[in-house]
């Protein structure tokens, strides 16, 4: 840019029309005008090429994979940058991105088969991009995974290839490998056992609640999928209740989850009663309800259910355990879901528990060896 406004200074402000004619002067306008706004300028010219590019490979983009591109993926493949950061979840079609990209370069002629590379983290997807390409474009193009091309860097540098260790391929060891570094970094590190015991408990979750689904099927799908086991080993019907249980074992409370009401509440149309939480230190019993706060008419404030959810009916539901614990002199304590959206449900949580309990936090060791627990819930997540 200094050589550009040296230029501007010293020759191209000094030119004028007569002096060399309509057309070269109209030339040298038009890089007046870039060197004015040279971002301006470059992106506008972008926006041009994407916009031809767009309309003259639309057949290819239509016929390369069983189903047309979407815009996003198009733009993904067209922009021409040194590098592009495409950001996608799972099965939004990274893949046909990338083959389709290497296709368009090849078709285009900006590279021949032969300067591209494409790398995978595994082998099956790597031998799948490669067939994709050949299929579609009729020219072979070098797919690979990242540990091959690592592996041949390093015995074409040190003149020979290592020796791969066990967990290299074989699953098993892996994880154990993977295990060990991490109880390793756990008892070392607290802050990493913190990081790691929250990645385990929850934040590897899909954090959603009933008001995330449309329908009961829908969000019963979800919790199988997730398979929502806590710290103790009970299957719970919400993340919600998840975050609760495992703050209650974490901090050494000792609880039951869903146990049979101590006076049989059971009826011809109606079976036992069974709270969400027990807390067999003191007996008192905690429910957890998934209501929200909403604004009604004249901006009085009530409360609301998941879409899917009856809301009378749940309501109803609240007042009738409400009037049972009344009845037989029992304490009950409340969170609800709207404490959660607010981002305070745990520490309301822990409000509401303390005049009944003492909390006694479990070492940072125990909890991460109940990580390892040999169950089937630990089994599942190693």
């Amino acid at each position: 840019m200094d050589i550009a406004g040296r230029l501007e200074q010293e020759v191209f402000s000094k030119l004028n029309q007569e002096a060399i004619g309509s057309t070269r002067f109209g030339e040298i306008e038009t890089i007046r005008n870039f060197l004015s706004a040279p971002e301006t300028q470059r992106q506008a010219a972008i926006e041009r090429y994407v916009a031809s590019q767009l309309e003259l490979w639309s057949d290819f983009f239509d016929s390369f994979e069983s189903n047309p591109l979407t815009p996003e993926q198009r733009l993904s493949i067209i922009v021409d940058e040194d590098a592009t950061l495409v950001l996608a979840g799972a099965g939004s079609g990274k893949t046909s991105v990338i083959t389709a990209k290497a296709g368009y370069l090849i078709k285009v002629g900006l590279r021949k088969p032969h300067e591209v590379l494409l790398l995978a983290f595994a082998r099956d997807a790597a031998a799948e991009m490669s067939e994709r390409i050949k299929d579609r474009c009729g020219e072979p193009v070098e797919a690979r995974t990242f540990h091959a091309l690592a592996y041949d860097i390093i015995g074409q540098v040190e003149g020979g290839k290592p020796a791969l260790a066990a967990h290299a391929t074989d699953d098993k060891a892996f994880l154990a490998l993977i295990r060990d570094i991490l109880v390793e970094l756990a008892l070392k590190v607290s802050e990493a056992s913190k990081a790691i015991l929250g990645w385990f408990t929850s934040a590897r979750l899909e954090a959603k609640s009933e008001w995330d689904f449309q329908r009961k099927h829908d969000f019963y799908t979800y919790l199988e999928k997730e398979d929502l086991r806590t710290l103790q080993g009970e299957k719970v019907k919400s993340y919600e209740e998840l975050l609760i249980a495992n703050w209650l074992y974490e901090n050494g409370v000792e609880y039951e989850y869903e146990p049979d009401y101590e006076v049989d509440t059971s009826s011809p149309t109606r079976r036992n009663y069974c709270p969400d939480f027990r807390l067999t230190e003191s007996g008192v019993y905690l429910e957890h309800f998934g209501v929200r706060k909403q604004s009604g008419q004249g901006g009085q404030e009530v409360l609301v259910t998941a879409p899917w959810v009856d809301r009378d009916e749940y309501l109803e539901g609240m007042a009738w355990k409400r009037q049972v614990h009344q009845e037989n002199g029992t304490i009950l304590l409340e969170t609800y879901s709207y404490e959660n959206s607010e981002g305070r449900l745990l520490d309301a949580l822990a409000e509401k528990i303390a005049p009944f309990v003492t909390l006694k936090p479990r070492p940072r060791e125990e909890l991460f060896d109940r990580e390892q627990c040999p169950n089937s819930w630990c089994n599942s997540h190693w």
